[in-house]
This record gives C-alpha cells, sequence and structure tokens, in this order.
C-alpha cells in the first residue's frame, strides 16, 4: 500500500498544484463584488443523479466504522453526512467476505446503493503479473473468475445486502500492488463472462485517471465498440486520481445510456492529518463540482470515509466530521438519490463555480463555489418560474453547514452573499409547473455531430498511432502491425479468430451517421497467409424499429494472399430504421488472420482511392518422374510423390491426343486394356493448389509383355507402394495360368490367416484398406487358387514382410 500512496500522492498533489497556479492567473487584480446572474433552466435536465459515498476497508484499514460512525456517515440529520452509497471490497478469499456485512448491512437497510470492487482474482486462478503488475488471470480462468465474482454477490444477497454492481477490477492500468489487465482483456471478459454475472449488474473496469494520461480511456473505447461487451456491462466508472478537469469530458461514455461513477479519489492529498486544512478542502468541493458537470457522473465516491486526511476523524470511535467532509456534505445532505442535474450558469463570475439540480417539481438544489479571495455578491434567477422559499447551508473558514432559512427573494429571482474560500447550497422551493420528472435516467448531454474534413471525411483511420477506436468481433484480437500496410507503416490485424464473422468492428457516432442518410465507405483488407484465395465483406449491423439486430453488406471483394482489396461503396444508405450502427469487417469463411488499413467514411458520393483489384497467382506448376514395369496387355506405372500435391492423373497418348485415363491420389496405377508387344507414350499429370499443370513433359515409353503369356505357378510380388496420406499399401503380382482367385494372407499371433480370398483372377492387384496403424509391420502373402485348391505353401515361401507408413 505504501508504494501505492505514495505514487497517487505524487501525481494528485502536481495536478492540484496546477489547478490552483490556473486558478490564481485568472483571478482579476481587483476582484468584483458582484457578477452576472446566474440562470437556472429547471426543465433542461442532465444526468441522473444516484448519490455521493466512500469505502469502509476493515481488511486493509485494520478497523472499521462504529455504530455510532455508521449513524454519523450514513444518516441525513443534524451532524450527519447523508451519504448514499457505500463500496465494499471483493476479497480474493471466500472466507474473508463476512468481514465486508457489518457496514455493508447497516448502509443496505438505511437504502445506500452498495457496490463492490476486487482488486485480486482468487490466488489459485492468478499468475504473475511481470512487469505490468503483481498479478495477471489468464483467459483460461476467465469462466472461473467470473463465479467468483457472482458468489460474492450471491453471498451478500442472502446476507441481507443486494449489491447494486460488481466491477471487473481495481485500476487495472495501475496494477503494481494488484492486478494487471489490458483494455483488450477486460473487454473480452465482458463480452463472453459478463453475461455469467447474474447475481448484480456489472460494472466497467475502475480506471485509475480517466485518460488523462496514458491509455486508459482504450478500456473504455473497446467496450463501448464491441457490441458483446457493450451490452453486458451496466455501469461506467473510473477514479480521479491527477484527472484535471478538462480530461474528465468523455461524450462517447456519456451518450453510452449508462450510469457514469466516480469511484475513488482523494484530493487534493493524502497527507496526514490534512483532513481539516483550510482553504485545502475546498478543493474536495471543486473536485466534486467537475465530476458533476464536466464528467456528468451519477455517483461520486472517496477513498476511506475514515481516515486523517479523509471524512470523518481517524482517532476513536467516534469520528467527527472533517472539513474535507463538510464539502462533501454540502452535495451528500441536499442532492439527494432521484435527482436530476439541471442546466445554470455554471461561471457566472471567474472565481465561481456552480451547479444546479431538481429534486422534484416544486423543489431545487443550487451549489455554489466561491474560491476567489473576495465576496460575491451573486444574482440567481429560475426564470419563469416562481419561488416560494430559499434555505442556505454554508462553509466556509468559520462555518460548517451554517443553515440561513427563508433568504429574501422575489418573484423568480434571488441574491446571495457567497463569501470568499466558501461553499453554499441553496435549497430552493417553488410553485409546481405541472412538469414531471425524467422517467428514463440517461446521463447523456449529447454532444454535436462530426465536421467532415476537407476531403469530406469523417473518419480516416489509418492506425499509425491507434487502433481509432475499432476492436475485436467476437473472439480474437486486435492490434497494430507494421507486417504489411496498405500505406504508412502499420495496419490494423486481427487474430485468433475462431469463426469467419469475427473480424472488426467500430461503432459509428450516433450523433454523425442517421437512419435513412447515404455515406460512402472504403476500407483496404488483406490477409498473407492461409486459404489460397478470401471474399471479405464491409458490412453494417444495426438495430432496427422492433429490436432486432439486422446486418446488411455494404461492398464484397475477392482477395489473395498478400494482396489487398477495396471495399468500397461511395453511396450506401443506412436503412431508414437502423440505431447503433457498427461498422464491420468479415470474411466469408474461414479464421486466417487478416488486415485492414485506410477505412473511411465520408460525405455521400465521396470517391476513394483504393488498391487496385487483385489478381488470381499463377498456379505453380509441379512435375514428377514416372517409372514402369511391363505386364500381359498391360503396364504396372508408378511415380514419386509431389509433396502437397492434390491429386494425380494418367495420360496415355491416343492418336496423337492425350486422354485422361484415371485421377487418383495414390502413386501408382495398373494401365490395363492394352495390347501385347505394343509401345505406348504415358505421363502423369499432377494437380497442386487446386489446378492440374496440364504438363506431359515427363511421358515416357512403356511396352507390354509378348504375345506369348508366361505365367508362374504362385503369385510373385512384383511392386508394393505405400500412401502415407491414407496409411495404405498396395501389392502387384504376377499372373497364375487357371487362377480361379487371389487371395491375401497375412502372418498373425504365430499363424497364417487369410484375410480375403475373393480377389477376381482378372487382377492382379489389391490395395488394404485406410487409415493401417503407421508403424506397424506384417508379413504378407499372396495366394491363388487353382482347381479349386489354394496353393498356400508356395505363397508362403515368397511372402514379403511390409511397415505402414
Amino acid at each position: 500500500m505504501q508504494l501505492r500512496k505514495t505514487i497517487k500522492r505524487l501525481i494528485v498533489g502536481a495536478v492540484s498544484s496546477t489547478m490552483l497556479l490556473s486558478m490564481a492567473s485568472a483571478i482579476p487584480a481587483n476582484a468584483a463584488n458582484s457578477a452576472n446572474v446566474c440562470k437556472i433552466n429547471t426543465g433542461k435536465t442532465y444526468q441522473y443523479i444516484r448519490g455521493f459515498g466512500g469505502i469502509d476497508l476493515p481488511e486493509w484499514q485494520g478497523y472499521s466504522l462504529s455504530d455510532s460512525e455508521k449513524a454519523r456517515v450514513f444518516g441525513n440529520g443534524d451532524n450527519q453526512l447523508g451519504l448514499t452509497v457505500l463500496r465494499v471490497f471483493v476479497n480474493p478469499s471466500s472466507s474473508q467476505w463476512s468481514k465486508a456485512l457489518p457496514t455493508a448491512q447497516y448502509a443496505s437497510k438505511n437504502g445506500c446503493t452498495v457496490f463492490a470492487t476486487p482488486w485480486e482474482p482468487p490466488s489459485n486462478l492468478a499468475e504473475s503479473g511481470g512487469s505490468n503488475g503483481k498479478l495477471h488471470l489468464p483467459s483460461k480462468n476467465y469462466g472461473a473468475y467470473a463465479k467468483h465474482l457472482n458468489d460474492f454477490g450471491n453471498y451478500m444477497k442472502s446476507n441481507g445486502v443486494n449489491l447494486y454492481s460488481i466491477s471487473v477490477q481495481n485500476e487495472p492500468d495501475f496494477a503494481k500492488e494488484w492486478t494487471y489487465w489490458s483494455p483488450s482483456e477486460t473487454t473480452n471478459f465482458l463480452a463472453n463472462y459478463g453475461d455469467q454475472i447474474t447475481s448484480t449488474r456489472v460494472m466497467s473496469p475502475e480506471t485509475f485517471q480517466y485518460g488523462a494520461w496514458n491509455n486508459s480511456r482504450d478500456y473504455y473505447n473497446n467496450i463501448l465498440n464491441n457490441s458483446k461487451a457493450n451490452a453486458n456491462t451496466d455501469v461506467f466508472a473510473t477514479h480521479f486520481y491527477g484527472t484535471p478537469r478538462s480530461k474528465m469530458d468523455f461524450p462517447a461514455l456519456e451518450n453510452s445510456g449508462r450510469e457514469i461513477w466516480m469511484t475513488e479519489v482523494y484530493v487534493p492529498n493524502s497527507n496526514a492529518n490534512s483532513a481539516n486544512n483550510w482553504p485545502e478542502a475546498l478543493d474536495v468541493a471543486e473536485n466534486i463540482h467537475n465530476g458533476l458537470v464536466v464528467g456528468n457522473m451519477s455517483v461520486y465516491t472517496w477513498w476511506y470515509i475514515k481516515r486523517s486526511y479523509s471524512l470523518i476523524e481517524q482517532s476513536g470511535s467516534n469520528g467527527g466530521i472533517t472539513k474535507r467532509g463538510y464539502m462533501m456534505a454540502q452535495y451528500s445532505k441536499y442532492v439527494r438519490p432521484g435527482d436530476f442535474r439541471i442546466d445554470c450558469t455554471e461561471t457566472p463570475d471567474s472565481d465561481l463555480l456552480i451547479s444546479a439540480y431538481k429534486h422534484s417539481d416544486t423543489q431545487i438544489e443550487i451549489v455554489a463555489i466561491n474560491k476567489g479571495s473576495s465576496d460575491i455578491q451573486q444574482q440567481f434567477d429560475v426564470g419563469s418560474r416562481t419561488i416560494t422559499n430559499v434555505d442556505r447551508y454554508r462553509s466556509s473558514s468559520g462555518e460548517n453547514l451554517a443553515k440561513t432559512s427563508d433568504l429574501e427573494h422575489s418573484t423568480s429571482t434571488y441574491w446571495a452573499n457567497l463569501p470568499a474560500k466558501s461553499v453554499s447550497t441553496f435549497v430552493v422551493k417553488l410553485k409546481s409547473d405541472g412538469s414531471s420528472m425524467p422517467s428514463n435516467p440517461d446521463p447523456s448531454t449529447g454532444n454535436d455531430p462530426i465536421t467532415p474534413d476537407s476531403n469530406g471525411y469523417y473518419y480516416h483511420d489509418t492506425f499509425e498511432d491507434s487502433v481509432d477506436g475499432w476492436e475485436a468481433r467476437g473472439e480474437g484480437e486486435v492490434l497494430i502491425s507494421g507486417r504489411h500496410p496498405y500505406k504508412g507503416t502499420n495496419a490494423l490485424l486481427i487474430k485468433d479468430r475462431t469463426s469467419a464473422w469475427q473480424g472488426m468492428q467500430k461503432k459509428l457516432d450516433t450523433a454523425t451517421f442517421k437512419a435513412g442518410q447515404k455515406y460512402s465507405f472504403s476500407v483496404a483488407a488483406d490477409y498473407e497467409d492461409g486459404d489460397s484465395e478470401q471474399t471479405f465483406y464491409l458490412s453494417l449491423q444495426y438495430t432496427d424499429s422492433s429490436g432486432t439486430t439486422k446486418y446488411a453488406h455494404i461492398a464484397e471483394g475477392k482477395s489473395y494472399p498478400g494482396q489487398y482489396v477495396h471495399l468500397a461503396n461511395k453511396s450506401f444508405q443506412i436503412p431508414s430504421d437502423a440505431s447503433d450502427p457498427i461498422l464491420y469487417v468479415e470474411t466469408t469463411s474461414g479464421t486466417n488472420n487478416f488486415y485492414i488499413d485506410e477505412a473511411i467514411v465520408a460525405k455521400d458520393g465521396v470517391s476513394v482511392s483504393g488498391p487496385s483489384t487483385p489478381t488470381p497467382p499463377a498456379p505453380e506448376k509441379k512435375t514428377t518422374t514416372v517409372y514402369y514395369s511391363p505386364a500381359d496387355n498391360a503396364v504396372n506405372l508408378s511415380w514419386d510423390a509431389v509433396s502437397g500435391a492434390d491429386s494425380y492423373a494418367v495420360y496415355l497418348l491416343e492418336n496423337g491426343t492425350w486422354t485422361k485415363k484415371t485421377e487418383t491420389t495414390n502413386t501408382s496405377y495398373y494401365l490395363n486394356n492394352l495390347r501385347a508387344g505394343t509401345s505406348y507414350q504415358v505421363a502423369v499429370d499432377v494437380k497442386y493448389g487446386g489446378a492440374w499443370g496440364n504438363d506431359y513433359s515427363n511421358a515416357i515409353t512403356v511396352k507390354t509383355n509378348s504375345a506369348t503369356v508366361v505365367t508362374t505357378a504362385y503369385p510373385e510380388i512384383t511392386s508394393i507402394t505405400y500412401s502415407e496420406a491414407y496409411h495404405q499399401i498396395k501389392f502387384d503380382w504376377t499372373p497364375v495360368s487357371g487362377a480361379q482367385n487371389y487371395g491375401i494372407a497375412v502372418y498373425l499371433a504365430g499363424k497364417w490367416r487369410i484375410q480375403t480370398q475373393s480377389i477376381p483372377s482378372s487382377t492382379t492387384s489389391f490395395t488394404t484398406p485406410k487409415n493401417m496403424t503407421p508403424g506397424k509391420t506384417y508379413k504378407v502373402a499372396i495366394a491363388a487358387k487353382v482347381n479349386g485348391t489354394w496353393g498356400v505353401a508356395d505363397a508362403i515361401n515368397h511372402a514379403v514382410t511390409v511397415t505402414v507408413r
């Protein structure tokens, strides 16, 4: 913990200093005594407010909240904080889960939202994290880890605590003391195992600093761009360590339809006994304000509730509220679960930060922070609404939630003094205007459509520095690769696919790409290894008006190894009832790795240049050396095997034309029905890479035996041919005069046994069944049946030994 605390302290301190310096530079030399009007629009709502809270962590702290402290923290009377959110620790050992129960049960019984965070998986599931972190969870254990999280939710439920959600991992991007996950790993876990967590909702990983630096935003973008992971994520969460105001706005998440929670922070530092330092504590109120107003957070969660730098004093068992705690209370006691943030003038003066919230049709709350060194007389205006009462609660150097009841007000406005270095919360009662609260909490504040560039491009993804919002579709991993770019130095690679439909996808911006509108789509696609050809689809996934997932092909093209194909349609119309559009690239078959580059979405009609049409590679010609042995009215052909050959064809030159006699995968053939004592031209053609060579350059001259047929008294084996591909053996032998049948005998277990005795006398060859045991050796003899008697003795005396290949 000391390493974690030290690093966070340095980062938070550095950012806090920057904020203070920038604020100081913005303060006028002579601070104004009055400011512009702060206008509140009760009819324009933003995100739903679920509440404010912190964590009680006896597993690490060595102490827990006492009963009196629980009441002070979760109660909302005098001298109470009014927290409504509790974060609990998912111990990697289930035998320790009971430690989280006492405070969780109290909070749950008092109507608080309780959620859970894991830092480590069970030890039997983890491996070393190497240079990335203390631990790592291999993908083979994702299922067991999902069960572990689900079991925790069920355990809490069986003990009276209904968890609102459970996250995938605490700070996977800052994991020196716990567990590292890459953005693609957390996305794959959510996509393929998130739906196995059924005891509670599923929360995204909680990153360290919300993308202020490094790759934290990749965790969220990957989820948003993976339809399965996105569907399995109920809540997005982050931490605010070292996160300046300018990095708190994340439109993609704010438009996702899910709440965003800030689940851990302390500001401005974790210095011992710093909780009552003033005006340093004012930074807490400012951080909360920025999280709610800029980040559109629905939940704001402190780190330890009880600590020497936290919300209540650490000493004793009846810790009082600290200055930092009072900064939280300016929000938590009055801005309650179910409220919505509403529109107001945020900075009517450069020293002011003001936010407003709607509790009901007859009540709003306004929180005003004056960080300046001078008092400000501020006017507040609620427009056409009628004010009936204004109560003020103020904290400053010498005040803690000091109440002033029924401030003077007119019909729709009131004035208030905002002392230097203070926070004031106004609970404003209004006459009803008949409007209801929003029925579907939605954190979206809307974002502007993308403006096309000078080329008419909305997106131009080159993959030189990032994946540009693309992610794996289903199984597989997406990464930047320099192996074979179409342009520049990098392309985007998808590997480890298990099905053809699995490829790469990108979620289209819904504020820009509208149903029924036409756009130009273009992407270059390529593969390097595997199948001899591949067909690619550029397609669109969307949800129709009935809520059904549908698919539409935008463009397709065939490619060959090492050749980019241009998938383009300069005027494709998004279906008129489409929502949630996702652009993706897939193949029609196979699971080869493949690449995309220069992915462009442009205005309708814009032509995008791309690679030329791929051409099939010329088939590689293969030939082989042919051999033969003569027979009566036939020749026994054989040839050298060609590695990788599909099959072979035997050709006979007849009347000046090469005539195919057979097609086979073997390397021998008995060519019969020839004339005795006659010469012929014979060739063997090779089919390789799906194409015949049509090459007869290996032709040889063969000659059958003379017209006088000479036979032996027993079948004499003339050739043995082995097939390694099918683990078969072919035998050829000399004919026996007067033979009625031929048979195969095998020496097994000390005895000769006839394996088959029905080979007709018209043939002098036999091929064993396929898939005999490779490496097994047999003693084999060929016998002939003459005048009803098998010539076994002669056959045995001329037996051969063979080994299956």
